[in-house]
Order: structure tokens, then sequence, then C-alpha cells
């Protein structure tokens, strides 16, 4: 299978990998099977949050069915401690997933906020390359019709400028 390294530079100058490599010990017995993301993703645009605005990213999802579990994964980068970011259903049930201050550092990748995850994102760390409970609870969206625009609505705090690379809702 493919591996990937993730390196996240605190000091925000540049800096060269120049080679890696992993060395494995192994056996022959059967392997666990490698976790996988059930339900179905649905994704939306990458888009740039202003500074001391409100932006808003949105996804329509043509798709119909009952909403039993859902799950927002999100990449992005820049003033992420400043950053209130909001879920709104096409009902306009609203969750706010991240408060500002939640997040530390300069990016996020693979962030997956799930209601079932073990640590609060409050308690997460860069680059948040996992599963973590948002701030209020995803599941004020259960039992609600997935089909229509669901907003991702940032307010960024500061003055500079944020990206949100990439987001996805994640539904069963």
């Amino acid at each position: 299978g493919e591996w990937t390294l993730y390196i996240y530079n605190h000091s925000g100058g540049s800096s060269t990998v120049s080679k890696w490599s992993l060395i494995i010990e192994y056996d022959n017995s059967t392997p666990k099977d490698p976790p996988t993301t059930s339900g179905t993703e649905y994704s939306g645009s990458s888009f740039s949050v202003s500074g001391q605005q409100v932006t808003r990213g949105t996804l329509t999802i043509s798709d119909t069915g009952t909403i039993t579990d859902i799950n927002l994964m999100m990449s992005g980068s820049s003033y992420i401690s400043s950053l209130d970011i909001s879920l709104i259903s096409p009902y306009g049930t609203a969750v706010k997933v991240i408060s500002q201050g939640s997040l530390d550092g300069n990016a996020y990748d693979d962030m997956v906020l799930d209601d079932e995850a073990s640590k609060a994102i409050a308690d997460g760390s860069v680059p948040y390359l996992a599963s973590f409970r948002p701030t209020e609870a995803l599941s004020g969206f259960d039992s609600e019709e997935m089909k229509g625009e669901w907003t991702l609505y940032i307010y960024n705090h500061s003055g500079g400028s944020s990206t949100v690379s990439k987001w996805s809702l994640i539904i069963e």
C-alpha cells in the first residue's frame, strides 16, 4: 500500500526532506483490516476566508435520505485559531463545529469532526490528522433529510485571510 509522510513546520520557514524511508518488521500472520469510512462522501469546493468577515462555502446534495450519522472532513490553513465554524443544513439547523480558539497553529489536514471520536477538537494539535468531537454535536442533524444546500459558515476574527482547501460531508 501507499504510505504518506506528513510534516508540519511550526517555524513558518521552508525546509527540505531529501529522502525518507520506513523500516518495517513483519511476520506471516494475517493483518487486521484497515479502518473504513462508512457512508457516502459529498465534497464541497475550496474557498478563501477573508479576515474579519463571514465567508460561506456551499455544497448541494441531490440524493435523498434521512441522516442517521454525519461527519465533516476539512483541510485548510492560516489563522485557524481565529475561526468560528458552523455547518448549516438545508432545513436551517446550525451546529457550531469549531469555536474560536479551539484550533491552534496554522494548518489542519483531513481533520474529521465526528460525534463518536474519542478526543475533543479543543484537545487536538496541528496538523489535526485525526477524528475529533466537534464543539457542538453533529447529531443535531440526525433524522433530517440530507437533500439540499448545506452551508459551511466561517467567521474569521483575525485580520488575515485563511483557506479551506477542501471539505466534505460523510453521511450515513
